[in-house]
C-alpha cells in the first residue's frame, strides 16, 4: 500500500530543512547530491539535478528556488574537490573525488570525495563540505593552506611578467601599472566607472558600476584606479585598470574579474587603504568583491550567509583562513 506524505513529513523523511529565506538549506542537499553520486556511479549531472529538482518540489519548494540551489551547490562541490566532473563515453559525468582530508585546526577536519569519517560531525545546515572533529587520517591529511595554495595573484603576475609568478601584492602592482603604461590605449572619459572612493567604517557600501553608486564613480579624477569598460550591450561591462591624468585617460584590459578582484586588493595595499572585511559572531563580511580562491576557501569551510560577500564561518575555520590570508597578502 503505497503511503500518502505530505511536503512536511516528506522534508523529515529526506532530512531536508529551509534556511532563513525559506531555500532548502545547503548541507542536507550537498549530502543528498553525494548520495547519488555514490550509489549510481558516474551519474549525469543532469540526472542528478532533474531527480533532486523533483525531490525538492515535492517537498515544497519553490521550483525555480529549489533549481538555483542545487545548480550552487554542485558547483561548490566541483569546485573543493568533494566531487570530479569527468567526460565518460563522451557525456559529462560527476564522480566521488578520491578521498582526503583537510586539517584545518589541531582536531578539526574536512573530509572530501569517498573518505568517511568517525567523528563528531558538524552538522550545520549551511556547509557544502563535511566537518568532523577527531575521526579523520590525521596523518595522511593535507594542512589547509597545502590544499589552497599560494596565492592566486602570483598566476596573473606570471602572466603579465613572464616569470615564475613569485612575487608580492606590491610586485604585482607595479607590474600591472607597467603594463598599462606601455600598453594601454586612449579610451573616452564619459564611458568610465571607476572605484574612486577609499575604504572606510563610513563608507563600507561597495555599490554597482552600472549605477554607478557607492564607491564607484562616472566622474573619475587623475589617478591609477580599478574600473570598468562597457560592452556591447548595456549590460556587459568589461574589467580594466585605468591611468587618468586631466586631459586624457589610458585603460588595460584585465584578463577577468578575478585578475580585477586580486588588483582591487593589491591597489589598496600599495595605496596603504587595504580592502576591509569584518569578523563578528561567526561571520565573515567582505566589503567588497573577492577573488575566486577566496570563494573556494570559504566553500571548503563554512557556507554563504544572506548578505551578499558574507559568509558563516566557525572560529577555527575563520582562524585558519585569516593566518592564509595574512601569511599570503
Amino acid at each position: 500500500m503505497l503511503e500518502a506524505l505530505d511536503p512536511q513529513t516528506l522534508r523529515a523523511r529526506l532530512g531536508l530543512v529551509a534556511d532563513q529565506d525559506g531555500a532548502p538549506a545547503i548541507a542536507p542537499v550537498a549530502q543528498a547530491v553525494r548520495t547519488c553520486v555514490g550509489n549510481w556511479r558516474s551519474p549525469l549531472r543532469q540526472r542528478v539535478s532533474a531527480y533532486l529538482h523533483l525531490q525538492l518540489a515535492a517537498a515544497g519548494y519553490d521550483e525555480q528556488v529549489a533549481r538555483d540551489r542545487v545548480r550552487d551547490v554542485i558547483d561548490a562541490l566541483i569546485d573543493i574537490g568533494d566531487l570530479t566532473a569527468a567526460r565518460l563515453n563522451g557525456t559529462g559525468s560527476l564522480v566521488l573525488s578520491r578521498g582526503s582530508a583537510i586539517r584545518i585546526g589541531a582536531a578539526e577536519f574536512v573530509v572530501l570525495g569517498t573518505i568517511e569519517s568517525d567523528g563528531s560531525a558538524d552538522l550545520a545546515p549551511w556547509r557544502y563540505a563535511r566537518a568532523t572533529n577527531g575521526g579523520a587520517p590525521a596523518e595522511s591529511a593535507v594542512p589547509f593552506a597545502g590544499w589552497l595554495g599560494p596565492a592566486e595573484f602570483r598566476m596573473h603576475l606570471a602572466r603579465r611578467g613572464g616569470g615564475s609568478g613569485h612575487g608580492t601584492m606590491a610586485e604585482y602592482w607595479a607590474t600591472l601599472v607597467a603594463a598599462l603604461r606601455h600598453e594601454g590605449n586612449p579610451i573616452d572619459r564619459s564611458q568610465l566607472r571607476a572605484v574612486i572612493g577609499p575604504p572606510s567604517a563610513d563608507r563600507s557600501y561597495f555599490g554597482r558600476h552600472h549605477v554607478p553608486d557607492g564607491r564607484w564613480s562616472s566622474d573619475v579624477p587623475a589617478g591609477t584606479w580599478c574600473a570598468v569598460r562597457p560592452g556591447r550591450n548595456p549590460n556587459e561591462w568589461h574589467p580594466i585598470l585605468i591611468d587618468a591624468s586631466d586631459d586624457a585617460v589610458k585603460a588595460l584590459d584585465l584578463f577577468d574579474w578575478d585578475e580585477w578582484n586580486w588588483a582591487l586588493l593589491a591597489r589598496g595595499m600599495v595605496a596603504g587603504a587595504p580592502e576591509r572585511s569584518t569578523w563578528r559572531d561567526g561571520m565573515l563580511a567582505f566589503e567588497h568583491p573577492i577573488p575566486r580562491q577566496f570563494v573556494r576557501a570559504l566553500r571548503l569551510m563554512g557556507g554563504p550567509a544572506e548578505r551578499a560577500w558574507t559568509w558563516r564561518l566557525s572560529d577555527v575555520a575563520f582562524r585558519c583562513f585569516d593566518d592564509w590570508r595574512r601569511s599570503e597578502l
